[in-house]
């Protein structure tokens, strides 16, 4: 969550800075303006060229003169001009003036009037919390402006050559602007035109960012809002669920604490937060059967361990009895012992498929020249005649999974088949690919078939129903549970049915 309302925070930071980077008004009002009065200044050494050119007349008539040319009712802005009489000597303000703009301004009536009655005293003292706002930003902007439009102050005399111009800034925080252009007659200089003027640049940032800081806080306000309903809804869920992982499982009870891992809030949600509980939901689902299968296994293997063992003893307690060995007796101790043998190695392989299966990286493979390599040892170790193997696969089926775990599925439905259906029979292998249905592979026999009492059950692990020829010698009955188990890791399904041969017919399903 402290992440979330950071890059918030950061991002007001730089929404800000931007606006106040960005915003360059004041400089491009600011070099309009000396463009201005420069081009003022050129006309308006122009106008008193001709009165200056008169050598006729001394120079108070040409002050009168130039007066008339530039009094208030010609050009309105008169006040901003001073035109003097180019001296090389001397300082600037020691220079004769014949036209002083201000001093003319100053003989104007002055018109005071007063504050309108409905503001009171304490509205002017006090300014609004949006204005405290801008004033402090204009601290931070005003230097920004500094750089880029301060200019050193300019000397006069150099004025007799070309136009110069100056922009200073004052103590209340303006900016005022100042243009000297020669007023030249051939190549000599004869006088200067000074233009000045000023820029309130705090009333106009103030005027123009009164509508644009409460867009920017408008922006900066919703932004907060929903950053932190946004961090809200991530953290605070997200903070449950690692609340809710973070519990220490006792290991009597793991299956019911996985099983109440569940929470309510948030199953009903429909964004990634919902997804995640809910994929976390199904994670641990799938550990709980896990466990149970563990302990189902163990339990089972277990119970298929203390027949062969309780077998043995009792057989070793007849041999303590005899007085002498019982061939017989060994006999039977050695046969539940290789069961027993057979048993663990079996479990063993359980254990390591099961590993294979999580950890093992698959790659693509051709699966119709993985059966017909199988079927090919089947034949040619084939110690019955009358069994016959009839296939009809098609070439180039490529599927992605663990080969030799793919392998095992066929030599355990194979042998399957071929503990049914001997001596005499056929056994018919099937495998074909379309875009509807996948890969499809059917495994079919001519032998006693599976009845729908016992289609479920012979998936389960130790489960064995062999009668007469099918009897088969330390059968563990984990083989078709360890293909089912193969075959759904593979994201496949297994189902036994009735063949047309007469038999069982196992089909595998692979989208």
């Amino acid at each position: 969550m402290s992440k979330i309302l950071g890059l918030i925070f950061l991002f007001n930071i730089v929404l800000w800075i931007f606006a106040l980077a960005s915003d360059d008004f004041a400089i491009n009002e600011i070099k309009h303006k000396k463009d201005q009065i420069s081009l003022s200044a050129i006309l308006y050494a122009q106008i008193a060229l001709p009165i200056m050119q008169n050598t006729k007349i001394t120079d108070f008539e040409k002050m009168v003169r130039i007066s008339q040319k530039f009094s208030r009712k010609v050009i309105p802005n008169s006040e901003f001009v001073n035109i003097y009489r180019f001296e090389a000597e001397g300082e600037h303000s020691e220079w004769f003036k014949y036209f002083d703009g201000s001093a003319a301004s100053r003989q104007e009536p002055i018109i005071v009037s007063g504050l309108p009655s409905s503001l009171s005293s304490q509205q002017r003292a006090q300014p609004s919390f949006t204005d405290q706002i801008v004033g402090g930003l204009f601290e931070i902007y005003k230097p920004l402006v500094d750089r880029k439009v301060l200019t050193k102050p300019l000397v006069e005399k150099r004025a007799r050559f070309s136009s110069q111009s100056e922009v200073i800034t004052n103590e209340a925080g303006s900016y005022n602007l100042r243009v000297l252009t020669p007023i030249r007659d051939g190549r000599e200089t004869i006088g200067i035109v000074e233009v000045r003027d000023s820029y309130q640049i705090k009333d106009a940032y103030f005027g123009r960012n009164a509508l644009r800081l409460n867009l920017l806080g408008g922006i900066s306000l919703i932004s907060c809002v929903f950053g932190i309903v946004l961090a809200v809804s991530i953290a605070f869920p997200l903070r449950r669920l690692s609340k809710r992982l973070d519990q220490k499982l006792s290991p009597d009870d793991i299956a019911v604490q996985l099983q109440s891992f569940s929470i309510s809030s948030l199953s009903r949600r429909r964004d990634e937060i919902g997804k995640l509980h809910g994929n976390l939901v199904k994670l641990t689902k799938q550990m709980t059967e896990l466990f149970q299968e563990k302990e189902q296994f163990a339990a089972e293997v277990s119970h298929e361990l203390k027949n062969p063992i309780a077998s043995i003893i009792a057989y070793a307690e007849n041999c303590e009895d005899a007085a002498t060995t019982d061939p017989e007796v060994i006999g039977k101790m050695k046969a539940q012992a290789v069961r027993m043998n057979k048993l663990v190695t079996e479990i063993s392989e359980a254990a390591v498929i099961d590993n294979d299966l999580v950890t093992k990286k698959r790659e693509r493979f051709d699966l119709s020249e993985t059966i017909g390599e199988i079927l090919d040892h089947y034949e040619d170790v084939n110690e019955y005649p009358s069994l016959k193997f009839v296939r009809n696969i098609q070439r180039r089926v490529a599927i992605t999974g663990l080969q030799d775990r793919w392998g095992q599925i066929i030599v355990n439905l194979l042998d399957n088949a071929v503990s049914f259906t001997r001596p005499v029979g056929t056994i018919r292998i099937t495998l074909k690919k379309t875009w509807r249905h996948g890969v499809v592979l059917e495994i079919e026999d001519t032998g006693p078939g599976v009845t729908e009492a016992t289609a479920d059950l012979i998936f389960e692990r130790f489960y064995t129903a062999r009668k007469g020829n099918a009897v088969q010698a330390n059968a563990s009955g984990l083989g078709l549970a360890l293909a089912k188990q193969i075959v759904e890791a593979h994201g496949g399904q297994i189902n036994p049915t009735s063949s047309e041969l007469g038999g069982a017919r196992f089909v595998i399903v692979l989208k």
